[in-house]
């Protein structure tokens, strides 16, 4: 029998389609295993030319390569080239350096070498595993080929493991494992699972950041970049060579929408936090992907530089999670937008425009009252509240600025700062009430023991004054650890002090500066106005620090 197809061979020739297939996964691994370099695509080339040197009743039609593609299934561009060139009848006889090369799952492998092609009369090589389908046995074909393909997919379902589980740990360690890096950021020549900022992209993601602050909308952002011809990221990506697809873009040449500025203005990874593995394969076999709920991701700070301040970025996220209504002739919001809030019914306020020969009278009022659904009006004017607004932040960055030179004075004498947290009368009031409540535990338990009270009466108020006991010791801990981390490191060194000190001098009120140093401001009848700053925490500490010292250490006077 194999003495007569040896005989075919001499009277038929063949076109050879050479194919040939390289992984991701066997790219990296080739760099970290024991694998020879036989699966490199110059290596199966060479290895595959040199057999059909032997071989004078074949002619070489085309070489195809699969570059980078899993062999988990068919759905690879020169694979599906190949089989176009099959099924028109230029090719008609297949050769690859082993069986792995063709694919890597058991039953579609299987498939295409014991069914597809001997129904298309096309002759298979693999050079490797000594198998050719022209003078193959029965038994070579029906055992060696099925027990060769179900290794193969046996090796490929571990080998996703180990790949998978490497990942996780370089994850773990802040090392970057993506294949492509956020925009504003590129590779590290000297470590490729390093990254760091790339000069033009940066600077363009601090102008989103600024023009998110300056109170342009995403929209506007947006139409402003395409309009100084600002390349999109994906496009810039492409621009430097890399091999880039999105699955966000619809369009030919993306552009710069929303949605992209966004996802930017969203992103961590410009703080400094690198956050990963927030997708999952179902499993090594299907490409399907699912999003990770966010306590899963491998999040890792500080490995990186970061291109956004900290601050800036809440600010930002905090004006997306607003309502923000953008002025209609302006690219910019109103100064006040999602800033004011009614005291009564706690919902935002609106504003409200009076035009007359002589000017526009703007003013705000309840937006509950303004929909006739109850509340009252808290009415006040635009010019009024910027006024108190702007006077209020004056006053406030002068008592941080004084506050500040005292307890730098009293950071630096020796056993003071204990002394002061020790003797705070609003630490001690809570440790006091904590106290007091542990004793009405003890005396409840005395009652309940002498037969005062029932059980289920016992239980019931001891939860209640346990509850309490905590709640005072927890508020305590807080005030102290508070006061401490000033005294420690200073008011200065804090990024909230920074930020008022910088605009010490202010001489008008600008929506920056207001999203910077206030967090809200609330509306009360009669045109009063309360106004909430930032990092309340730490200015109430210092004034605690303040109140704690002699009136000598303050000059005279608190």
């Amino acid at each position: 029998m194999r003495k007569k197809k040896a005989n075919q061979i001499l009277n038929k020739s063949y076109m050879a389609a050479v194919y040939l297939r390289l992984s991701k996964e066997d790219g990296d691994l080739s760099q970290k295993t024991d694998k020879t370099e036989s699966n490199s695509i110059a290596n199966q080339k060479a290895l595959i030319l040199h057999t059909l040197e032997s071989m004078p009743e074949v002619t070489l039609f085309d070489i195809y390569i699969d570059d980078g593609y899993t062999g988990l299934n068919f759905e690879r561009p020169e694979f599906r080239r190949m089989y176009g060139d099959i099924c028109s009848g230029k090719v008609n006889m297949v050769i690859v350096k082993d069986l792995s090369r063709l694919g890597r799952d058991y039953i579609d492998s299987g498939r295409y070498v014991q069914k597809v092609f001997p129904s298309m009369k096309v002759r298979f090589v693999s050079v490797l595993d000594h198998y050719d389908s022209l003078t193959a046995s029965q038994s070579d074909t029906n055992l060696l080929i099925p027990v060769k393909n179900f290794v193969n997919d046996s090796y490929s379902r571990d080998i996703s493991g180990k790949v998978r589980s490497h990942q996780d740990v370089m994850r773990e360690n802040g090392l970057y494992v993506g294949s492509f890096v956020a925009y504003g950021y590129k590779k590290s020549k000297e470590n490729k699972n390093r990254i760091e900022p790339d000069a033009y992209s940066a600077g363009i993601v601090k102008k989103i950041f600024a023009w998110k602050l300056g109170g342009m909308s995403a929209e506007r952002i947006a139409l402003k970049l395409n309009q100084l011809g600002v390349m999109a990221p994906s496009e810039y990506k492409r621009y430097q060579g890399l091999n880039y697809k999105s699955g966000f873009q619809t369009k030919t040449k993306a552009q710069w929408s929303a949605k992209t500025v966004i996802r930017i203005l969203k992103n961590r990874i410009y703080i400094g936090v690198m956050e990963q593995g927030k997708r999952e394969k179902v499993n090594y076999k299907l490409d399907k992907v699912v999003e990770k709920p966010e306590e899963e991701w491998a999040s890792v700070t500080g490995v990186h530089e970061a291109i956004v301040d900290r601050t800036d970025f809440e600010n930002v996220s905090r004006l997306l999670s607003m309502d923000i209504i953008k002025a209609p002739e302006d690219e910019n919001s109103y100064l006040f937008s999602g800033m004011l809030f009614c005291s009564e019914c706690g919902r935002s306020m609106v504003r409200r425009i009076n035009r007359y020969k002589n000017g526009d009278y703007v003013y705000y009022i309840c937006s509950t009252y303004n929909k006739g659904k109850g509340c009252t009006r808290h009415g006040i004017e635009e010019a009024a509240i910027k006024e108190i607004v702007l006077d209020s932040i004056r006053r406030h960055i002068e008592q941080i600025a004084e506050m500040e030179e005292i307890v730098r004075e009293v950071s630096l004498m020796e056993g003071k700062s204990r002394d002061i947290i020790a003797n705070d009368q609003e630490i001690l009031k809570k440790y006091e009430e904590a106290n007091q409540c542990r004793k009405m535990e003890v005396s409840l338990h005395k009652d309940f023991l002498e037969g005062v009270i029932s059980k289920e009466e016992y239980q019931q108020f001891a939860a209640i004054y346990s509850e309490r006991a905590a709640e005072a010791e927890q508020a305590a801990d807080k005030m102290k650890a508070e006061m401490e981390e000033v005294l420690q490191k200073g008011l200065l060194t804090g990024e909230w002090l920074k930020q008022f000190m910088r605009d010490r001098n202010i001489g008008e009120l600008n929506r920056i500066l207001l999203l910077q140093l206030v967090d809200k401001i609330v509306v009360h009848e009669g045109r009063r106005i309360e106004i909430f700053f930032k990092y309340e925490d730490a200015y109430n500490a210092a004034a605690r620090i303040v109140r704690a010292l002699p009136l000598e250490a303050v000059g005279g006077e608190r």
